[in-house]
Order: structure tokens, then C-alpha cells, then sequence
């Protein structure tokens, strides 16, 4: 089981999922000043955003990028839905949800409380 310890020592990616820009709950997202306010005030060691993770390219690229030793925060859609569409991509990679994944939901959110919903994730891990 993984203790707080074990989280604390491991590097923090933000795997932001934008939904193409286009799904109406992130309307109220300006996903260019959420990134920079992320990048500039938020302990992390890197972000990336993806148009669609769940998609096969957003699978690709999770099974080229994801690694053991790394906690993958994903600012994305309702949590249910993200831990189905995000399987896929976990798997390929050969990396466990369970122990290395925390989702964010910003579905119906604005830009301030998707960075607040950001920040407190991270806090926790």
C-alpha cells in the first residue's frame, strides 16, 4: 500500500485533458490562464495538455509517457467517466490507476475553482 511518505517523494505530472475545446461543461475554462497560473504558482514537475486522452492518440501518448514513480493528476471531465476513458491509456503504459492517478474534475467549473480543485489535489498527494 502506498504511504503519504512514498507519494511525497514522487514527481507530480498534470495530464490535462481539454475535451477539444469544445465539450460545453468546460465552457467557462480558459484553459491558457489555468496552464499558467499552474506552471507559474503550483508545485509540479510537469503538464501537458491533450486535446482527448481517451482517444487513441491521447492512449499512445499516455503509453509512451507514463512511468512508475510518478503520480499523474488529470484535470479532466467527472471523475466516473475519467477513470473509463482513461483505462485504456493506464494500461498500455502498464501502470496501475489505483496507486499512481488522481483525478480532477472541471467539468461545470470556471477557471478559478478548476485551479483551486488543482491546487487542493495536489496538496493531497
Amino acid at each position: 500500500m502506498e504511504t503519504e511518505t512514498s507519494n511525497q517523494n514522487k514527481k507530480k505530472a498534470i495530464l490535462m485533458c481539454t475535451c477539444s475545446f469544445a465539450c460545453p461543461s468546460m465552457k467557462d475554462i480558459n484553459f491558457a490562464e489555468l496552464t499558467e497560473r499552474i506552471r507559474l504558482e503550483l508545485p509540479h514537475d510537469y503538464i501537458l495538455l491533450h486535446p482527448r486522452l481517451c482517444e487513441e492518440n491521447g492512449e499512445n501518448l499516455m503509453r509512451d509517457l507514463l512511468k512508475d514513480g510518478v503520480i499523474y493528476i488529470t484535470p479532466a471531465c467527472k471523475e466516473e467517466k475519467q477513470k473509463k476513458l482513461l483505462r485504456d491509456g493506464f494500461e498500455k503504459a502498464g501502470i496501475e490507476m489505483n496507486h499512481n492517478w488522481k483525478p480532477v474534475s472541471i467539468s461545470f467549473k470556471n477557471t478559478d475553482t478548476a485551479f483551486n480543485d488543482i491546487k487542493k489535489t495536489l496538496e493531497e498527494v
